[in-house]
């Protein structure tokens, strides 16, 4: 076997092992998603809600977003707000923002075995997230999408006692805004 041909059969088999370690992972019944909703508030700004559908008791979140309004349009994440969601009474809730590279990492614990449960099955809001543009231009557009952020979170949800579970990530399309008269 020739160098080219060796070259091209690690590269096969390298996209098949990296396709199988990115795809969701869920031992423990049908795939967890998490949902990302944008919404145009009022043109500069933009709100995101963050969804979760999960089929067993979560004890930890860790959701790194990253954010696009196109190349000419500087965003930032001014704030994230739990309440009135499914993670409200959580012990740690961190919201981490990058500017340099408009991400937000969000990090959820609920109580490191003390009196709060953890998020039972079902489906609810966990987080939104308020974005504005930082050149004071619309925000035509908002893309969202997962990543991750250093030093090295990546989407993960932790099933107690300490089981990983990788959900599935969608991103739906934004409401338009409609004008009120």
């Amino acid at each position: 076997m020739n160098t080219k041909n060796t070259l091209l059969m690690a590269m096969a088999i390298l996209l098949l092992f990296a396709a199988n370690l990115l795809a969701q992972n869920d031992k423990f019944g049908k795939v967890d998603t998490l949902y990302i909703e944008p919404y145009d508030i009022d043109g500069k700004n933009w709100g995101v809600n963050v969804f979760l559908v999960n089929d067993e008791d979560l004890i930890a979140l860790q959701i790194p977003l990253t954010f696009s309004a196109g190349k000419k349009n500087r965003i930032v994440a001014d704030s994230t707000i739990f309440k009135g969601g499914i993670v409200e009474d959580f012990r740690f809730k961190l919201a981490r923002v990058d500017t340099a590279t408009q991400c937000v990492t969000i990090g959820l614990i609920n109580d490191l075995g003390g009196p709060i449960p953890p998020v039972p099955p079902g489906r609810g809001r966990l987080a939104t997230i308020f974005i504005s543009s930082l050149d004071d231009i619309p925000i035509k557009s908002l893309s969202v999408d997962t990543t991750t952020t250093p030093p090295s979170n990546d989407l993960q949800l932790v099933h107690p006692p300490t089981e990983g579970v990788v959900p599935a990530f969608v991103v739906k399309a934004p409401e338009k805004k409609t004008d009120k008269k």
